[in-house]
């Protein structure tokens, strides 16, 4: 009898073939989980600057007698709040980030239907409802959409 050592031809491509299944399975599930964690994280910070936005308009509305809340810039991704400081001076403040488009929604209370500054905040609105939503430039499906509702305390004199 011959003492036959070693592998077939057939035994080696299976294994190869089998070794490729499963190395692509592995690089793909890989890849998959950077692009998730790319993305979650993308999220968390337009999470946080919508938080920040809506922590410094919060600061604004307590603080101002009245502003005007618009969406300017290339596409309307940028929050302008313009206040006034007196009749003649006014101070703008603008939130943008080059990574992210802004977008601001505001629903205040007891406005007339065809009032021309839809997003200008009168001296006696106490209550104001704002959604802000955030999208990524470099992703269109990663969005972030906050509602908010900014108010001033009662009793206290503004």
């Amino acid at each position: 009898m011959r003492d036959e050592r070693g592998l077939t031809l057939v035994e080696v491509l299976a294994t190869l073939t089998i070794l490729s299944i499963v190395s692509l399975i592995i690089w793909s599930i890989f890849f998959q989980g950077i692009t998730f964690s790319k993305k979650a994280t993308s999220k968390n910070v337009m999470i946080q600057e919508s938080n920040i936005i809506i922590s410094n308009l919060t600061n604004i509305h307590r603080g101002e007698n009245k502003y005007e809340i618009t969406s300017t810039g290339t596409n309307n991704c940028e929050i302008t709040v313009t206040t006034d400081i007196s009749n003649t001076e006014k101070q703008t403040q603008t939130f943008t980030h080059p990574q992210m488009c802004f977008e601001i929604i505001t629903d205040i209370k007891n406005k007339q239907v065809g009032d021309p500054e839809p997003n200008k905040i009168n001296p006696n609105e106490n209550d104001v409802s704002l959604t802000i939503t955030v999208k990524d430039n470099n992703d269109s499906t990663n969005i972030v959409t906050t509602s908010t509702y900014l108010y001033r305390m009662k009793g206290v004199g503004y």
